[in-house]
């Protein structure tokens, strides 16, 4: 844009400002600037004060507009809102910028870390409330910086946590010190998660059947990203600790036995209740967890696990109607994490912003590198 400009301001005045409107430079220019004003509508649009829950199509549009711009005309929307006045609106934020750090492109982590002491403040004044939203979040402002610090610091592991059995082995480049503090890492970015579902939970009166109530859907909307990374914590906390077995006494690694028995039985508590949940039915498959936690003292164990696998059915992503629109709206878009090679993202970039991302779709170019 400053290029723009620039060049802009080398033009002679004598040419009419009609030619210099139509030529192809400022058209493109126009365009996006158009563009932009539509994503910061759309930023409205899903944080707000209803307490109704963020409809997938405003998310979706915010998602794009991370392909081209990271996080940063998010946070200039954003630092508009007054976050620190109105939980709900509060509420809605995080909602939107977890599925932002989850789906979004990678550099929205790294541009997000500058509002980090903000974060912690919004964090600190709204756990000064007992209940409602405020102490929601207060809950969930933690998680995401937890989040926030977790990929920052173990860059390899993108924003959705999907990574293959090879990239979980070359994420701890086959050193057991690094196995070890990655699997206390691990224990501390899912008990945030955890704290969040119960949270939740314990905010309902599940007596009723909150789960087809606007307020209640409001709540339990961000749950399916907690949900999917639950998922896959679980799963790499269950093969770190099974390959830590396999290099270090067991007396060891009691405390990690312990933390993971105890984190075992809240994750498989909380899947339960929301797969009897009727909000959660139609959006997403939730996996149980086996009925015994995995015996990591027998190495012949490990090929009895199965990873779980959270499914989005597909009829979940059929357009809106206005009969479903509070529960078909909070739909997972599962947009990949990006690759950052230059000639990749400049490719994504135009197929997003002319055809739209598609839910689903799956980017296997390009890898996390330290």
């Amino acid at each position: 844009m400053d290029r723009v400009k620039s060049s802009m301001q080398q033009v002679p005045n004598a040419i009419p400002k009609v030619i210099r409107r139509t030529g192809g430079a400022n058209s493109l220019e126009l365009e996006r600037e158009n563009f932009e004003r539509g994503q910061a509508v759309s930023i409205n649009k899903a944080i707000n004060t209803q307490e109704v829950a963020v409809k997938e199509k405003h998310a979706r549009n915010i998602l794009i507009l991370s392909v081209s711009k990271g996080a940063h005309t998010f946070w200039a929307a954003v630092n508009r809102l007054p976050l620190s006045s109105n939980a709900v609106l509060c509420w809605k934020f995080c909602h939107v910028f977890h599925k932002l750090l989850r789906d979004g492109h990678p550099n929205v982590i790294k541009d997000s870390m500058r509002n980090k002491a903000d974060l912690t403040d919004m964090s600190r004044m709204w756990g000064h409330l007992s209940e409602g939203y405020g102490k929601l979040c207060s809950i969930y402002l933690k998680l995401l910086i937890t989040k926030m610090e977790f990929h920052i610091k173990n860059p390899r592991f993108p924003g959705n946590l999907q990574m293959s059995n090879r990239q979980l082995d070359e994420a701890g480049e086959n050193d057991v010190n690094n196995f070890f503090q990655l699997t206390v890492e691990m224990f501390d970015y899912l008990e945030c998660e955890l704290n969040l579902f119960l949270g939740v939970f314990s905010s309902l009166d599940m007596s009723r059947s909150v789960s087809v109530t606007a307020a209640g859907q409001c709540r339990l909307a961000p749950l399916i990203q907690v949900i999917l990374d639950c998922s896959h914590l679980y799963d790499y906390t269950v093969k770190l600790l099974f390959k830590l077995h396999s290099c270090l006494p067991a007396d060891t690694l009691q405390g990690h036995r312990d933390r993971f028995q105890e984190q075992f039985k809240k994750l498989k508590s909380l899947f339960y209740r929301s797969s009897n949940l009727q909000y959660f039915k139609r959006l997403i498959q939730i996996p149980q967890l086996p009925e015994n936690p995995p015996n990591f003292l027998r190495a012949s164990a490990l090929s009895e696990h199965i990873s779980p696998v959270v499914v989005i059915p597909a009829e979940s992503s059929s357009p809106e109607s206005e009969h479903m629109v509070e529960t078909d709206d909070l739909v997972d878009t599962e947009i990949p994490s990006l690759p950052v090679t230059t000639q990749d993202n400049q490719k994504f970039q135009r197929n997003a912003l002319v055809m739209g991302v598609s839910r689903g779709s799956r980017y296997k170019k390009g890898k996390w590198r330290r």
